[in-house]
């Protein structure tokens, strides 16, 4: 089952992670932490919605352990990769594969996940996700935002 636990992500993104949690609370961004790790079944399913039937997706997502989706959440692709460094390998026997090494967020906005890219809870000059992608550099992540396909949630090392 996918995790939002730091603890789950290899000791150099923890660093950066505590690193960038911090300077968002000083910047007065408030977020979430929504995934660090999935393992290849849940990956494989969230990769197949928005290409598939959604049978297909949801028969994915069972054998995932994840919840169904409906016809219109299988209108819009959620990943653009089967090779996510969220996926991790408990039973490959490499212990270098158990951790992850990215994690996702949402900007939170009166205590709830704001998925609008361009959200100002802030009230600052930029939106709060490219706020959180220019905090997220100046510690030293790779963010999303900066991908061919940007992925403004999304941080990584």
């Amino acid at each position: 089952m996918s995790s939002r636990k730091t603890e789950d992500m290899v000791p150099e993104l923890q660093t950066k992670f505590h690193a960038f949690a911090a300077a968002m609370a000083a910047a007065g961004i408030l977020f979430i932490t929504t995934c660090t790790s999935r393992n290849v079944r849940e990956q494989y399913a969230l990769y197949s919605q928005g290409r598939e039937k959604l049978d297909t997706v949801n028969a994915l997502r069972r054998a995932a352990h994840m919840s169904p989706i409906t016809w219109e959440q299988n209108c819009h692709k959620v990943t653009w990769t089967l090779a996510s460094k969220h996926i991790i390998d408990l039973d490959d026997g490499n212990p270098d594969n158990d951790k992850s090494r990215a994690f996702d967020i949402a900007i939170t906005k009166d205590g709830r996940p704001c998925w609008d890219m361009k959200i100002r809870a802030t009230k600052n000059e930029l939106p709060d996700y490219e706020m959180a992608g220019i905090i997220g550099e100046s510690v030293g992540l790779r963010w999303g935002g900066r991908f061919p396909r940007p992925d403004l949630c999304h941080f990584e090392v």
